[in-house]
């Protein structure tokens, strides 16, 4: 699909894409660091990481990002290792982040939230990486994108 997608189809992507990452990362990031789930404190960072990933979305040209960058490697984006290659930056970005924000909104201290988000980011990534490899075929799916 060469066209742009319409406000609908970005809604969908959206939501489909963006409420699985974040309840992932607001429920993964406090358990790979060995802490609790306080529901009132996972419900604000799920509300908190889904509004971040909005925000990526429409500031990040994430589409052409994941088109793209397979190109750099003679894959094509619409076939599967084209597809991998083209969420490992997405997904780095999503990480990055909504990751950051999210440590910092929950450990508030400098030098130790940047030890925590250490810490967590690569078993974080690679969750968000096959979590994001599901939705984003299905959210592609729904939007009728897939081509």
């Amino acid at each position: 699909m060469n066209q742009k997608p319409s406000f609908k189809q970005i809604g969908i992507l959206n939501v489909v894409n963006n409420i699985p990452m974040a309840i992932i990362m607001s429920t993964a990031a406090p358990l790979l660091g060995g802490q609790a789930l306080d529901l009132t404190n996972w419900i604000i960072n799920v509300i908190i990481a889904f509004i971040i990933a909005c925000i990526i979305n429409l500031v990040v040209p994430i589409g052409l990002i994941a088109n793209k960058f397979p190109t750099l490697f003679k894959l094509d984006s619409n076939k599967l290792p084209g597809r991998i290659v083209g969420n490992i930056p997405v997904a780095f970005i999503f990480v990055v982040i909504i990751g950051l924000i999210l440590t910092y909104y929950n450990v508030r201290l400098v030098p130790v939230f940047v030890f925590a988000f250490l810490a967590t980011f690569i078993p974080l990534y690679l969750i968000c990486f096959v979590v994001s490899m599901i939705t984003n075929q299905i959210a592609m799916k729904l939007a009728g994108m897939e081509n």
